[in-house]
């Protein structure tokens, strides 16, 4: 990749819904020379999409996240296959480490709708496809979580390495940062949806960069009938309030970036959130999660090899003891909302249980 078409992907990251004729500006070359290299970007799958991170709770929707441990192959695709299912699935990743390999998942569901996700899981171990049952918490930063954005910068074309002194980031002085402001955030009340703005949000969940026009045709709305884009700039500005911010997918095989590890780590409570803090920060390069626990921290991140054995040499100094596991990313999936979770006569999202773990269980051949 010439360094040039480096700095636009560099650009696309950092304003993920920038139109093409911004991004050419801020890189110094012409719209259509920016449209045609993002177009060429994406079809070599250099990056795969942008999609929203959510502010679930203005919808009114939580995330749950558990780990599946398996002790078959089988085991393994039938919980996949679950997960293709589910209505309310939002990722799903292998992951394997030492005696352990399953699935860690994680779901985008009504609060109400848990109680059968929690039901259905129970079904899948007492008919023998899941060996245990683990729930992580859930990636929300009221709830001591953050997420790290890779930074582009830190790549060396050149060299084909990332520049980054683990031990001075670790050494670096860090404030406490107040959380206070996510949480005011979270506390907004819900947005009013309708069966159309449900119809928006699983568009907009696979591919953010999509043109209006592009989305209101794929919704089923007439592009020219009078009136039709005024309203639709009006449901998403509405929507835009539960955005909190963009990611743009990278496929890092491009960038020597290989590792996965998910990290189950036992730690102070001081030590914990002193990570977190340099988490924060933002000038960690790689992408990675944290979640705050109440005996440590579960961490998972993406980087290549040197630096995954740096990784691991932190944790070890710094945990009272860790379980390390490896997410298997080439077997992993990302799903948008389905606007048939939608109920239009209800204006609320689904929470039966027919909908929820019966249907998804028949379907599989489970039930």
């Amino acid at each position: 990749m010439n360094q040039d078409r480096l700095k636009l992907l560099f650009k696309l990251q950092e304003y993920p819904m920038a139109p093409a004729v911004q991004l050419a500006k801020e890189v110094d070359i012409s719209p259509p020379t920016a449209k045609a290299w993002l177009d060429s970007l994406k079809s070599e799958q250099v990056y795969i999409g942008v999609q929203p991170n959510l502010r679930v709770r203005r919808i009114g929707l939580e995330m749950d996240d558990f780990l599946i441990e398996v002790d078959s192959y089988k085991a393994v695709r039938k919980i996949e296959q679950f997960c293709e299912k589910h209505p309310y699935t939002l990722y799903r990743a292998r992951v394997f480490g030492g005696s352990n390999q399953g699935v860690i998942m994680q779901f985008r569901q009504p609060d109400e709708a848990r109680e059968h996700l929690e039901e259905a899981l129970e079904i899948l171990k007492t008919k023998g496809y899941a060996k245990r049952i683990r729930e992580l918490p859930t990636l929300n930063p009221v709830y001591g979580s953050t997420y790290t954005r890779p930074k582009l910068d830190a790549w060396d074309p050149n060299k084909m390495t990332w520049n980054f002194d683990w031990d001075a980031w670790w050494r670096k002085k860090t404030e406490v940062l107040d959380r206070k402001e996510k949480e005011r955030e979270n506390a907004k009340g819900l947005i009013p949806l309708d069966k159309t703005d449900a119809k928006i949000l699983e568009v907009i969940t696979l591919d953010a960069r999509k043109k209006n026009t592009e989305i209101i045709e794929e919704i089923g709305l007439d592009k020219n009938k009078m009136g039709v884009q005024q309203d639709f700039s009006k449901r998403l500005k509405k929507i835009n309030q539960a955005v909190e911010s963009y990611r743009v997918f990278i496929n890092w095989n491009h960038f020597d970036v290989y590792n996965t590890p998910l990290i189950i780590a036992e730690a102070e409570q001081e030590v914990t959130e002193k990570l977190i803090e340099r988490l924060q920060m933002g000038d960690f390069p790689f992408g990675s999660s944290i979640r705050q626990t109440t005996t440590g921290f579960v961490w998972s991140a993406r980087m290549p090899s040197a630096h995954f054995s740096e990784l691991v040499s932190l944790v070890w100094k710094i945990s009272t003891s860790y379980e390390l596991l490896i997410i298997d990313y080439k077997n992993s999936q990302r799903y948008g909302l389905w606007a048939e979770t939608f109920d239009s006569t209800k204006n609320d999202w689904k929470t039966d249980r027919e909908f929820c773990l019966e249907t998804p269980l028949q379907t599989i051949g489970v039930i």
